[in-house]
């Protein structure tokens, strides 16, 4: 099992491509801790919620797979509080990933100087 094809908006990926310089890390990478973080923070999605994927960032297949995978599924449908079809959850795991680079970006912009922006992750 793996994720499918996903369109991150224009404004994620303005946000995916920072974070890949400040962390000094691969888009793949970010693109996982961003979904988890996303999670974590644990805010209802409204599927009817549309990012603009115009000039945005395909995220390829397989970029999640596997156990991963399976874990992140899991964790989603825990918080649909139902079960979710395939494209259901797929839209809610975009939904999920673009909160979490939010979140991350938030995290960026109001650290100090002094502090460490992989540990304000954790």
């Amino acid at each position: 099992m793996a994720n499918r094809r996903m369109n991150l908006s224009a404004e994620g990926k303005e946000i995916l491509e920072s974070l890949t310089d400040s962390l000094e890390l691969e888009r793949p990478f970010i693109v996982r801790i961003a979904l988890a973080k996303g999670i974590a923070t644990h805010v209802i999605m409204d599927l009817n919620l549309k990012y603009e994927t115009k000039n945005g960032w395909t995220i390829p297949d397989n970029i999640i797979k596997d156990q991963e995978f399976l874990l992140f599924k899991h964790l989603i449908i825990q918080n649909a509080e139902n079960n979710l079809t395939d494209d259901e959850l797929h839209k809610e795991m975009i939904l999920y990933i673009e909160h979490g680079l939010r979140v991350l970006q938030k995290l960026e912009n109001n650290k100090s100087s002094l502090e460490d922006l992989r540990l304000l992750i954790l």
